[in-house]
C-alpha cells in the first residue's frame, strides 16, 4: 500500500518538476511584466539604491529591504488609484 504511493507520488513529482513548472514560472514572470508595465526593470535604479545605501544615522529599524519593498508598493498602489 505504501509502496504504491509512493510510486504514484514519485511520479506525480517527476513529472511537475520538470518542462511543466518552468513553462508555468516563464509564463508567470511574462505576465507580470506586462502587467506591472516593466516595474522590475523600470525602477531597477531605486532598488539598487534602498539596498546597497543604508543611511548611517538614521533611526528606526526598517532595513534596506524593508524600505525597497514599501516604496515600490506604495508607487504600484498610486498608479492603480490613476486609473
Amino acid at each position: 500500500m505504501l509502496n504504491t504511493l509512493n510510486d504514484v507520488l514519485n511520479n506525480v513529482d517527476n513529472f511537475i518538476w520538470g518542462m511543466p513548472l518552468i513553462i508555468l514560472i516563464l509564463f508567470t514572470g511574462i505576465l507580470l511584466t506586462v502587467r506591472l508595465r516593466g516595474l522590475q526593470i523600470r525602477h531597477l535604479g531605486k532598488a539598487l539604491h534602498y539596498v546597497f545605501h543604508n543611511e548611517d544615522d538614521g533611526e528606526g529599524e526598517v532595513t534596506s529591504f524593508g524600505a525597497l519593498c514599501t516604496a515600490l508598493s506604495v508607487r504600484r498602489c498610486k498608479s492603480l488609484k490613476a486609473r
